[in-house]
Parts: C-alpha cells; sequence; structure tokens
C-alpha cells in the first residue's frame, strides 16, 4: 500500500512514506496543503519582485539626487545596450522620472497582490488546521505557519 501519510513536525506538515504510519491525510486535506503551498511559492516571488523593484526605484532615485547636482550643461552619458551613448541632462531626467514613476506603480500593485496571496495563505493555514485537528493529534499553534515560514 502506497498511501500517503502525514505527520505534524515543527513549523508545518511534512509528508511522509515510511515504514511508520503516523496517520492518513484526507484527500481534501492533501489538496489544500498543495494549494498552500503553492500560494507561499507565488508569495515569495511576489515579494522578492517588491524587494528588487524597490531596490531599482533607490537607485533611480540616487541618480536623480545626483544629476541635480549638475550643471545643465554637463557631459552625461548613458549605457544603451554594450555601448556609452552621450544624453542631455533633462532628457536623462525625464526619463528617470518616467521609470520613477512605473516602478512606483509597479512596487504599489505588487503589495496588494502581496497582501491578497497572504490573506489566502491565512486562510488556508487555518482551514488545514481544523481539518488536521479533526484526524486524531491536535495540530500545534505553530504547526502550519502562515506565508514566509
Amino acid at each position: 500500500m502506497n498511501e500517503k501519510n502525514v505527520k505534524i513536525k515543527g513549523r508545518g506538515i511534512t509528508k511522509t512514506m515510511g515504514r511508520k504510519l503516523v496517520e492518513r491525510v484526507p484527500p481534501e486535506a492533501e489538496a489544500k496543503y498543495n494549494k498552500y503551498l503553492q500560494l507561499r511559492d507565488s508569495y515569495n516571488v511576489i515579494v522578492q519582485e517588491r524587494m528588487n523593484a524597490e531596490s531599482s526605484l533607490g537607485e533611480i532615485e540616487k541618480v536623480l539626487e545626483k544629476l541635480k547636482l549638475l550643471g545643465p550643461d554637463a557631459e552625461l552619458y548613458k549605457m544603451t545596450g554594450f555601448v556609452l551613448v552621450k544624453s542631455k541632462k533633462e532628457d536623462l531626467e525625464k526619463e528617470l522620472e518616467t521609470k520613477k514613476e512605473d516602478l512606483e506603480l509597479r512596487i504599489k500593485a505588487l503589495k496588494n497582490q502581496e497582501s491578497m496571496v497572504k490573506e489566502q495563505i491565512d486562510k488556508i493555514a487555518v482551514e488545514l488546521k481544523q481539518l488536521l485537528s479533526g484526524i486524531g493529534s491536535p495540530v500545534s499553534k505553530g504547526g502550519i505557519g502562515g506565508a514566509g515560514s
């Protein structure tokens, strides 16, 4: 018999395929657990994307600050592919301001998405705790962690 089993361990559910039968997992719980894992992975990707966007935004803000210190006739270059191209200060400022606005919108959208996925993760975690508490040994308070566990 090659059935999946569940063992409550530390901060999450560990599936085991061993000799020792701990408890049988209801199919509904297994499906919810898989959804939980999928959402957690999505959450981590969204967080990473937001962090990258925030980092890029910080770099653009620093460059804009440095540009303000330069005179209007300063010789400036920007990287285009593998080539440095001479550019006007005002053109670079406009381009960077546009990129800054785009990143701010992207960050706002990612934060909203992050929040929605976090709520779904928390909801599924609660549902899993309820399902698993009915199959034998009670799930400990830290049994199934929320996002980022």
